[in-house]
């Protein structure tokens, strides 16, 4: 399984700074690690369940939003013996500046600060008003009648109010609600990672000071994440290394030592094997206009 940017949501974000599903249902053969620009809000609908967000792993329920920022690493995990559905608005903030005031709309992005993504748990009446909200924004899109763009963007505004006005009710205990024992280490473990990962890490250390049994620490990441540990860990790596290239200028080399590879040459390599193109081919994609 690859990390990669999704382009096709990146590319609908720079054509219209908004990308909607609304009741997708599709099932994939693969489900892997990915990022993308600007802010997500993801409503689980039906089936079986769970969600990787940076540290976080949520057990989801029928009617359950999660809202994160879309450069943290994330990836879902349905069982796909069962119907899964989900509706799914990914957005930039510049998007609503023409509605929303300045102030107001730093307030209604509050609740997407936090770094591993935060779940919010509609009750009955509300998932009703949340669903609504999703059909009228699709409805407005395909029928494209008059004052249609003026109309999604201000079902969007709603939409964000209802979230922070729940998130300001919410239980913090539901950060990360009903979670297993073995979901618990592995949030441990994706934390020290993801706090660790420009260091030279191996199992030994990771298990060591996590205070873990290396094999049942690896074994419970497997079944957790689908991923192994030294998986994840190139990841992570290689999606940090793919945030300095689109910003900044620092040589190849330089930005391989800062995110823990032991030489440029493995790091090339890792890159183009994960990505599918150089480094260096990344930063040139990424900073021409019409990629």
């Amino acid at each position: 399984m690859k990390s990669y940017t999704h382009l096709p949501t990146n590319r609908a974000l720079s054509k219209d700074k908004i990308y909607i599903r609304n009741r997708e249902s599709g099932i994939q053969t693969s489900w892997p690690l990915h990022s993308h620009e600007g802010y997500e809000i993801y409503y689980f609908i039906e089936g079986v369940a769970s969600y990787i967000i940076g540290d976080n792993i949520f057990q989801l329920l029928p009617g359950d939003m999660l809202i994160f920022e879309g450069q943290t690493l994330h990836r879902v995990n349905p069982d796909t013996e069962v119907p899964y559905v989900r509706s799914y608005i990914n957005f930039l903030p510049s998007y609503l500046e023409s509605l929303v005031p300045a102030d107001l709309l730093d307030k209604l992005l509050t609740p997407f600060n936090n770094v591993n993504g935060k779940l919010i748990r509609w009750g009955a009446e509300e998932k009703e008003e949340i669903e609504s909200i999703f059909t009228q924004i699709v409805w407005e899109r395909e029928k494209e009648k008059t004052g249609h763009r003026f109309m999604v963007q201000a079902y969007l505004a709603q939409l964000l109010t209802h979230i922070y006005r729940k998130s300001r009710e919410m239980d913090p205990a539901l950060v990360v609600p009903n979670a297993t024992q073995k979901e618990m280490y592995v949030h441990r473990i994706l934390r020290f990672i993801n706090d660790h990962y420009q260091e030279n890490l191996s199992l030994d250390q990771i298990a060591g000071s996590l205070h873990l049994n290396k094999y049942y620490m690896c074994h419970c990441f497997k079944e957790v994440t689908g991923y192994t540990i030294n998986v994840y860990l190139s990841k992570r790596r290689l999606d940090e290394a793919k945030k300095m290239l689109r910003t900044t200028d620092l040589p190849i080399g330089q930005i391989s030592d800062q995110i823990g590879f032991n030489s440029p040459i493995h790091f090339s390599r890792l890159f183009k094997q994960h990505l599918g193109v150089s480094p260096q081919a990344y930063r040139n994609m990424n900073t021409n206009p019409d990629y």
